[in-house]
C-alpha cells in the first residue's frame, strides 16, 4: 500500500504557500524535483515595475510548520536551528540561499539570508538563525533585501543585480536666509584692538562681524552699542548684501562666508564651543555634569540624545574622558542659493573642553562602528537644534532653514545599489543619506 505522509502534505501546502506569496511581490519560484538534496527550488530576482529579468537567482530552502508555537518565539521574534550537514551544504552554494519558514495555520512566511546570517563566526557556531517576525517577514518590502542578498554574494567587480525601489534620502543641507542689507563702517582700529576694546567696555560682545581694510561688516546694525564705540562716527552705512557678495569675486564671497559663519557662531554661543584647531563645534557641557541630553523632533517623532555622554574606567567615580557631538560647518553656494552643509563628528575631551589625549583612537573606534542610520540621526538633531522656530534670531542676524520645507527632501525612483546599501548601515527600510 502506498502512502503520502501528513509530513509531506504539509510540506506541499508550505510550497504552494511560498510560491504564491512570491508571485503576489512580483517574483517567481520555479520548485526542484523529487532528487533535492537541501535546496526546495529557485526564484528569479524580476524588476516589479518593469518586469526585467536577467537571470539572477536565488536558491530557496522551505521549511513548514502547520501550526503552533515556533521555537523560542515571543511577540518579536523566533528562531531555528540548522542540522550541521544542511549548514555545510548551503553555506558551500555557488549562489545565495535563503531560508523560508512558513507556518500554516496563520499563513505567515519569513525568510533570513543564509550566507548573510552565518558570516558571523559566532552564529555559525550555534547554527542558530533568529528571525525577526517584523522585519523578515516575506512581502514587498523583502524586494530590496532580495536584491542585497545577491549583490553581497558577488565577487569583486561582478555586475550585481537591482530591484527598482523606492529610497527615501536625506540631505544634509540647511537653506541660508540672511539680511538683505549689510551694515559698513569704518574704523582706524585692528581686529584685535577693536576686539579689545569691546570687552573691555561690554565683557562678551556679540562676534557676527568681521573687518577687512579698515571696515567692519555686520548684518547686525552697527551704528548703535556696542559696535558704536569703535566705529569712525558718520562712517555707517548699509550695502545690498547679494550686490557686495558678487562685487568683488572670490574676495568678497570669502568675506561673506566669513561673516556667516561668525553669525553661526554667535547664535549657538550659549550651547556649543568652537574647537578651533579641527574647525567644528561641539556641544558644551556644564561645569560638574557628566551628561547633557538633548530633547528635539527629529524627521519624524520627538525623541532624545545624549549630546555629551561621560565614560568612566572601572572602579573608579570620576570620567576619563567624554564624548560631545560634534559637527563641522560648510557653507556651499548651489544653484545661486547659500546652504549650511553639515558634516557630523564628534569631539572627545578630558574634562568638557580640552581634547583627549587619546581623542584620535576614540575618533577612529566611532567611526568604525556607525551605521547609516546613527549619521542620519545625527544629521537630524543639528538641523532640529539650528533651524527650531522658537530659537530667537539676533537682530539683522542670518538663519538657517530646512531644505524645501523638510531635511528629508530628496525621494528617488532607481536602481538598487544593494551593496552599498549593506556597506554603509544596517539600515532595511530604504533609508539613507545623502
Amino acid at each position: 500500500m502506498k502512502k503520502i505522509s501528513e509530513q509531506q502534505r504539509i510540506g506541499q501546502q508550505g510550497v504552494h504557500l511560498l510560491a504564491a506569496r512570491l508571485l503576489s511581490v512580483g517574483l517567481s519560484f520555479q520548485p526542484n524535483g523529487p532528487l533535492d538534496a537541501g535546496i526546495d527550488g529557485f526564484l528569479e530576482l524580476r524588476d516589479p515595475e518593469s518586469g526585467e529579468v536577467k537571470a539572477q537567482w536565488i536558491t530557496a530552502q522551505l521549511k513548514t510548520q502547520k501550526e503552533g508555537r515556533l521555537a523560542e518565539e515571543t511577540d518579536q521574534s523566533f528562531s531555528y536551528t540548522c542540522r550541521q550537514q544542511d549548514l555545510e551544504y548551503w553555506l558551500g552554494s555557488n549562489v545565495p540561499v535563503v531560508l523560508f519558514f512558513a507556518r500554516l495555520s496563520d499563513e505567515r512566511i519569513w525568510w533570513k539570508a543564509i550566507h548573510t546570517w552565518f558570516a558571523d563566526d559566532a552564529r555559525r557556531r550555534t547554527r542558530k538563525i533568529v528571525f525577526d517576525k517584523t522585519r523578515d517577514t516575506l512581502n514587498e518590502v523583502s524586494l530590496p533585501g532580495f536584491a542585497a542578498t545577491v549583490s553581497g554574494f558577488s565577487a569583486p567587480g561582478r555586475i550585481v543585480p537591482s530591484a527598482r525601489i523606492v529610497e527615501m534620502l536625506n540631505t544634509n543641507l540647511l537653506k541660508v536666509a540672511f539680511p538683505a542689507k549689510t551694515h559698513v563702517a569704518e574704523t582706524m582700529s585692528s581686529y584685535s584692538e577693536v576686539r579689545e576694546a569691546l570687552v573691555e567696555r561690554y565683557g562678551s560682545p556679540p562676534i557676527d562681524w568681521i573687518l577687512h581694510g579698515k571696515r567692519i561688516y555686520s548684518f547686525r546694525d552697527i551704528s548703535i552699542p556696542p559696535f558704536r564705540d569703535v566705529i569712525e562716527e558718520g562712517s555707517e552705512d548699509t550695502i545690498d548684501t547679494s550686490t557686495w557678495i558678487e562685487s568683488d569675486g572670490e574676495v568678497t564671497r570669502r568675506l561673506f562666508v566669513q561673516l556667516l559663519h561668525r553669525a553661526l557662531g554667535e547664535m549657538v554661543h550659549e550651547s556649543l564651543a568652537y574647537w578651533r584647531d579641527r574647525r567644528y563645534l561641539f556641544w558644551k557641557i556644564g561645569k560638574g555634569k557628566e551628561t547633557r541630553t538633548y530633547s528635539y523632533r527629529s524627521f519624524e517623532n520627538k525623541t532624545s540624545r545624549k549630546v555629551v555622554k561621560s565614560y568612566k574606567r572601572d572602579g573608579e567615580t570620576t570620567p576619563s574622558y567624554f564624548r560631545h557631538d560634534a559637527f563641522h560647518a560648510n557653507f556651499v553656494r548651489i544653484a545661486g542659493e547659500w546652504y549650511l552643509a553639515l558634516e557630523p563628528t564628534y569631539h572627545f575631551t578630558s574634562d568638557g573642553y580640552h581634547e583627549f589625549r587619546y581623542a584620535s583612537d576614540r575618533m577612529s573606534g566611532i567611526k568604525r562602528l556607525e551605521t547609516n542610520q546613527s549619521v542620519r540621526g545625527h544629521i537630524g538633531m543639528w538641523s532640529a537644534f539650528l533651524v527650531p522656530s522658537a530659537r530667537p534670531i539676533a537682530q539683522g542676524s542670518a538663519r538657517f532653514q530646512r531644505v524645501a520645507g523638510a531635511i528629508a527632501a530628496v525621494r528617488c525612483t532607481g536602481r538598487s545599489v544593494a551593496g552599498e546599501r549593506g556597506r554603509r548601515g544596517k539600515n532595511a527600510n530604504g533609508e539613507g543619506t545623502a
